[in-house]
Order: structure tokens, then C-alpha cells, then sequence
């Protein structure tokens, strides 16, 4: 049987996971999924995403696509797979695709949305979901930031030390900042994105929103093109991908 290529969509808590992509010593989401694949079609499967999320790191709609030798329906992969996979990790869609699509070249641009709760008290509820930061924020002050950090720029500041991409240059269409009672969302969207980028900004911005840097520090942090000129690298647990975006069939 000559195999199909199914793009699937994953929604997940990173909470107990190293990441997306496959660990020597620590267990990822895409080992979990494999795993279950395998167990349904009978036959190993691997799974390409449209980029892979840190440890901790959470996902709304991740994309992957398999190339499986399989007579099971789309709708039939999504309610296989959700009877295996643990309550953290959740199949919510699967599609035959083209045999040229691909989850990760195939990708418009990449959403992901970063939410701190920003008051004295932490949240139970959103325990894992949020960074907790205590201190107040100043998030005209993190918007202005962040308007300077928008269009094609090289982010070498703001990648983390182990990123494997060999051009540092990415366009930022979209970085927002907005409060909603005690929380502040950052969202981000862009053509793609260098390991730990957007935590890496989150960090910095709140560091404006503090007080210890200024909006148009910015600028000299993003010329400097060294991690160290940026501020730290913001908790994984806050960082969710909210959508990956393909060109209409």
C-alpha cells in the first residue's frame, strides 16, 4: 500500500514534556505520539512539525504531518490516537494532504502568545500556564519596546546559545502588548522564529516594564547582536503556539 501523507494538528501542556522533539534521555511529545501511531497502523511512523517547542513550552495547534501506509479514515486517526495519548497531549484534527505539503516549509508565519500574570498573589488555576511577576509593569512602556523590535531585523540578541539556525535574520510582523485585568499577553507572530526568541524578548520587555531598561534600549540591544546586551530568558510555562498559518488549498 503506498503511503498518504496526513497532516495532523496537536493541542498539548508542555508541563511534562522536554519538548517536542525526540529526547535521548527524557521523554518528548513527538515520541508519545509516535508511540501511538505505531501501535494503530502497526508500523513506525515519524512525525514532522512545523517547528519544535522548548521544554515546558505549551502548544493550542501545533501542525505535523506522517507518511502513513493506512486505510483508516482521517476522522478515524484523530479518535485512535486521542484513546491513547495521555490527557495532556490531544490529536484535534488530522487531514490527507498533498504528497509535496510540508508542515514545517510549507508555513506562512507561526503565532505564539506569551501571558504573565502580573499581580502580588500567583493563580492555582493558571498555575503552569503563566509567569507568575509580582513586581507592576509598565505596559506602555513594554509597547513602545516592542514596536522597535517589529519588521525584518537580525535577532542574534535575542537567540539563545545552542540555536542551530545559521541566519539570524527574521521578520516580526506582530508583537503586541496588551493588559486584561491582572494579565499581560504579548503576542507574536512572524515567518519564523530562533530558538527561545520570543521568551528572550519577554524577558527584555519586561525588563522595561520594570523600570531597568528603556523602550528605546532596543535599539542598541538589537545593533549589539550579542545575547548578553538582552535581558533574561523568560519562564517556558507563559509560552504557548497559538496557530501556524498555510497557504489556502
Amino acid at each position: 500500500m503506498e503511503p498518504r501523507r496526513v497532516l495532523f494538528i496537536f493541542e498539548y501542556m508542555g508541563t511534562r514534556y522536554a519538548g517536542w522533539q525526540r529526547q535521548p534521555n527524557a521523554l518528548a511529545i513527538q515520541q508519545v505520539i509516535e508511540e501511538a501511531l505505531e501501535k494503530i497502523t502497526g508500523a513506525p511512523a515519524t512525525l514532522t512539525a512545523s517547528g519544535r517547542t522548548d521544554a515546558g513550552v505549551h502548544a493550542l495547534a501545533l501542525p505535523a504531518h506522517a507518511d502513513l501506509a493506512t486505510r483508516i479514515a482521517d476522522a478515524d486517526l484523530v479518535r485512535a490516537l486521542n484513546a491513547l495519548l495521555p490527557d495532556d497531549i490531544v490529536a484535534t484534527e488530522a487531514h490527507t494532504v498533498p504528497a509535496d505539503f510540508h508542515a514545517r516549509y510549507s508555513a506562512l508565519d507561526k503565532t505564539y502568545r506569551y501571558v504573565i500574570l502580573n499581580r502580588a498573589i500567583p493563580s492555582a488555576f493558571d498555575h503552569g500556564r503563566v509567569w507568575h511577576f509580582r513586581a507592576p509593569l509598565d505596559v506602555e512602556a513594554m509597547r513602545a519596546a516592542a514596536l522597535r523590535l517589529t519588521g525584518e531585523r537580525d535577532f542574534s540578541s535575542f537567540r539563545s546559545a545552542g540555536c542551530a539556525s545559521k541566519q539570524p535574520v527574521r521578520h516580526l510582523s506582530r508583537l503586541t502588548v496588551e493588559r486584561h485585568g491582572d494579565f499581560i499577553v504579548l503576542t507574536f507572530t512572524g515567518s519564523g522564529f530562533l530558538k527561545q526568541m520570543a521568551r528572550n524578548i519577554t524577558g527584555t520587555l519586561v525588563e522595561v516594564g520594570r523600570g531597568a531598561l528603556k523602550p528605546d534600549d532596543m535599539d542598541r540591544i538589537l545593533a549589539a547582536r550579542d545575547r548578553s546586551a538582552a535581558g533574561p530568558c523568560a519562564p517556558a510555562e507563559g509560552l504557548t503556539l497559538i496557530n501556524v498559518r498555510y497557504p489556502q488549498p
